[in-house]
Parts: structure tokens; sequence; C-alpha cells
């Protein structure tokens, strides 16, 4: 089970985007696809700074919102999110806000991140991470 964080969800409603990110998506069974409330927050910012006119949450509510399963932060991703932050902290390597409530997030789910900014989450030592920007690596 997958989440998605924002640059996938951007990615996809892109007029050209990856084929290897949609392939993905695509492929992913039903049921298995979230995002985080924050995430959403993050596109829904972006629509808010983009031309006027433009149709980026047409977009995102037509080809995403439909096949992901939004999750609000709840209690177990705050503890979730504010262990993983204060052990990145005590390891001199702070994470963004977002990232670590993102982190969190899966890690109380038991989610993989989907996200092309594994650097930003390499620190959070129990999570789980895969860049479909990337051809998937073959099994060993």
């Amino acid at each position: 089970m997958y989440l998605l964080d924002t640059n996938v969800l951007s990615e996809l409603i892109k007029r050209d985007p990856s084929p290897l990110v949609v392939g993905r998506f695509e492929a992913a069974a039903e049921r298995t696809l979230y995002t985080s409330v924050i995430c959403v927050e993050e596109i829904a910012f972006g629509v808010r700074i983009a031309p006027p006119q433009n149709r980026i949450w047409e977009r995102f509510e037509a080809q995403v919102l439909p096949w992901v399963t939004v999750l609000d932060l709840d209690l177990n991703s705050a503890l979730a999110s504010s262990a993983l932050r204060g052990q990145a902290q005590r390891q001199g390597q702070p994470p963004s806000y977002a990232d670590s409530l993102i982190a969190g997030t899966c890690q109380a789910y038991g989610l993989t991140l989907v996200t092309r900014n594994t650097r930003h989450f390499d620190h959070f030592n129990e999570l789980t991470t895969e860049n479909w920007f990337e051809p998937p690596h073959p099994a060993a």
C-alpha cells in the first residue's frame, strides 16, 4: 500500500506526465493508494498561486482524487511524526514540518511513501520509500 507524495500527485496532472509514474499509478490496485491531507493542502496551495483560470484543481479532482484515499492527520500520525522528527533532529538532520507529518502518517498506517524526493526522507530510518520516476529495481 502506498502514500503518494505531492510531487507524484502533481506529476499525474501535468499536461505531459512521466510515463513511468502514470504506468505505476494505473497498475496499482484500487484501495492501495493513499495520500496525506498535507499533500492535498500543498496541491491546493499551488492552485492558489498559479495563474488565473488554471485547471489544476479540476484535473486533480477528475484524474487523481477518485483513485486515492486522503488520510487525515490523526493522533497516531501525529505521535509517529513527532517521534521521527525528534529522532532526525537529534541526529542533526532536522526535517521539514510537512515531510515529518507525511512520514509519520506513512509509519502510522504502515504505508510505503512514493516520492521523487527520497533524500528528503532518508533520515527516517523505519520509512520505506519508492521513486516511481525511476524504473523499478529488479527483484533479487
